[in-house]
């Protein structure tokens, strides 16, 4: 199997997991946010490593279930799946984020982590994933509701990658 094709199942195994978190027959919650992953950020890569965003997992968790206007919690848990090309590093770490962006299109809030990756052949092929868990707090009281803002998900680039994807999207 190839490395892309690897890549691939293991993004529609996570993806197959996503929705539906609910469920059941209680009340009817307020919305949560949307989240979607960028799609200029959603791969990374270079002489030694491809990786991608594979899927991802929100929950919301209301502090009153009954009261739009309480608080929120959003819990993600974002999966990277990462294969190293030939004799690269055995390890390897990947800049991604998380952003809260409004209505207008404004990030309001943005937070960059780093993926860590451990391969178990030293030279060679190899792959690895990471999960990565996050939670985000919506504060009671806020001016906006939390499903009027979006959450963004999306590898950290340096300015001439992410003009290198936009080119190869149009």
């Amino acid at each position: 199997m190839t490395r892309r094709a690897a890549l691939a199942l293991a993004a529609a195994l996570a993806l197959g997991g996503c929705g539906g978190l609910w469920g059941g027959d209680g009340p009817a919650l307020p919305p949560c946010p949307d989240v979607r992953v960028l799609a200029e950020g959603e791969s990374w890569a270079d002489d030694a490593l491809e990786a991608e965003i594979s899927g991802f997992e929100s929950r919301c968790d209301w502090d009153d279930d009954e009261d739009p206007a309480a608080g929120m919690t959003l819990a993600l848990a974002v999966t990277i799946d990462a294969a190293r090309a030939g004799a690269g590093p055995a390890a390897a770490e990947l800049p991604w984020f998380v952003a809260v962006v409004g209505p207008d299109r404004a990030v309001a809030e943005k937070r960059v982590f780093a993926a860590e990756f451990a391969f178990e052949s030293p030279d060679g092929p190899a792959a690895a994933a990471a999960r990565e868990e996050v939670e985000l707090r919506f504060p009671a009281g806020a001016a906006r509701p939390p499903w009027d803002y979006d959450v963004v998900v999306g590898f950290q680039l340096d300015r001439a990658r992410l003009e290198r994807r936009r080119s190869e999207r149009r």
